[in-house]
């Protein structure tokens, strides 16, 4: 499971410092202190979110996550892209912009250097630390929490044919992350969830999910599963990202009415 492949790239989990207000002759929207950057990248490690990556010379988006961050090695650890081709367009030379959303700010870095490897025969990448986070910090900006709006979540363990229900607290146009109230159906990363249904708007979607991270709740047995999408009909993709368009804008509006 995730928790064993977090052993396996031999995790650094050392939280040193508090983030601190940057200085004024600094630029505020890029993070350039190394230490602040690698608080900042620990703590998008622990949420666990669905990333978007990109390339400068293709307009497709793909998905991804964070698995670890190596500070030993000054190291960062994403998982393969969905959809898969995504992997073909990777080599040593690429350069990749990786983003997402972590406080209800959207934030973004360049990712360079990038090497394969595997662990139990799922690949993953490794690439340096950034030098630079684009990251327009403004403390009054609220943090989306999806959870508010109590998605419900069910599906069916195809490991151990096992029902499982939770709600959404993440979702984007290439997968959601639940939360469990239990791991009885043992799902593991790689897994997957079959017959997994959400309602949007009044409105079901269908689909199957491949979990690809497992996450324990500290002192409870609640757990968090992150996974991408799979079988996902034109019809719902389409119900899915409107969803999701909706979400994005009610943001940007936030943003600016902070």
């Amino acid at each position: 499971m995730f928790g064993t492949l977090k052993k396996l790239l031999n995790k650094n989990d050392t939280r040193e410092a508090k983030r601190e207000d940057p200085p004024l002759n600094s630029n505020p929207n890029f993070l350039t202190d190394p230490k602040k950057i690698n608080i900042l990248l620990q703590e998008i490690e622990e949420e666990s979110p669905l990333c978007t990556i990109s390339f400068k010379d293709k307009s497709e988006e793909f998905s991804s996550s964070i698995l670890d961050i190596q500070l030993e090695n000054k190291k960062i650890i994403i998982d393969e892209l969905l959809p898969k081709h995504g992997n073909d367009y990777i080599s040593p030379e690429s350069t990749l912009k990786l983003s997402t959303i972590h406080n209800g700010i959207r934030l973004a870095f360049q990712l360079n250097n990038i090497k394969q490897d595997s662990s139990r025969g799922i690949a993953f990448y490794k690439a340096d630390i950034p030098n630079r986070i684009y990251y327009p910090q403004r403390r009054s900006s609220p943090r989306i929490q999806l959870t508010s709006l109590n998605i419900p979540f069910s599906g069916t363990s195809q490991g151990s044919q096992l029902y499982i229900r939770g709600y959404i607290f993440d979702i984007s146009r290439g997968g959601i992350g639940v939360v469990l109230q239990n791991n009885k159906a043992r799902i593991q990363r790689g897994d997957l969830i079959k017959n997994c249904q959400i309602t949007l708007d009044d409105s079901a979607v269908t689909f199957d999910l491949t979990a690809r991270f497992i996450k324990n709740s500290s002192g409870s047995e609640k757990i968090q599963i992150g996974g991408y999408f799979d079988n996902l009909s034109s019809k719902h993709q389409k119900k899915l990202e409107r969803f999701v368009a909706t979400l994005e804008r009610e943001e940007i509006r936030k943003r600016k009415d902070n």
